[in-house]
């Protein structure tokens, strides 16, 4: 039978980023990558974690708990300096009561009105959990944020993010070039060296 590797999230950008870094660091290259949906009537924790490691941890032990299956899961957002870290490990929930990420942005730049940009951190902590195994690590990377939209790759704050000593938008670049520049892509380097 063959080894299975639970990607604890219904999130189909965090899903297809998460699989590009497993082939990518040569990660569990012989698993086949399960998602919830692939489970009857598996649902998601409540995410009530204090920091981003603990989230990641709390969703990987939830599903690991639920199925039994080696589970990878995370937690990430976007902290912006000016605000003491906002959104931070309530990103994901920030734009769902606000109605989208556009809208948390024409908050966050509400208070910042002569601002043309405003430095920022995109986080991720991950958390691989399993019978044999217990690791938690995490990335970040730095640039700013912009009040309009740009680019049409990616997903999220992709389109208001730009990663320091570059002038495009998560997503405007290359699908491989901002793969490589990001906060995932810094925590799942640290994943891989810590397993081989």
């Amino acid at each position: 039978m063959k080894n299975r590797i639970l990607l604890g999230t219904g999130n189909a950008g965090k899903i297809k980023e998460m699989r590009f870094y497993l082939k990518h660091f040569n990660i569990f290259q012989t698993f086949e990558t399960l998602t919830p949906s692939d489970f009857k009537h598996l649902s998601e924790p409540i995410e009530d974690g204090t920091t981003f490691e603990a989230n990641a941890k709390l969703k990987s032990n939830f599903f690991y708990g639920a199925t039994n299956l080696l589970s990878l899961s995370d937690d990430s957002g976007l902290m912006i300096d000016k605000l003491n870290g906002y959104p931070g490990i309530k990103t994901a929930r920030v734009a769902k009561d606000l109605g989208g990420e556009q809208k948390v942005i024409d908050y966050i730049f509400s208070k910042f009105e002569n601002e043309p940009q405003l430095k920022a951190t995109f986080h991720c902590s991950i958390a691989l959990i399993g019978k044999d195994k217990k690791l938690i690590c995490s990335g970040k990377v730095q640039g700013s944020i912009i009040p309009t939209h740009r680019g049409d790759r990616g997903f999220g704050y992709d389109p208001y993010f730009i990663p320091e000593n570059n002038s495009k938008t998560f997503a405007e670049m290359a699908v491989e070039e901002k793969m490589i520049l990001s906060h995932r892509f810094n925590a799942f380097k640290i994943l891989a060296n810590q397993i081989l």
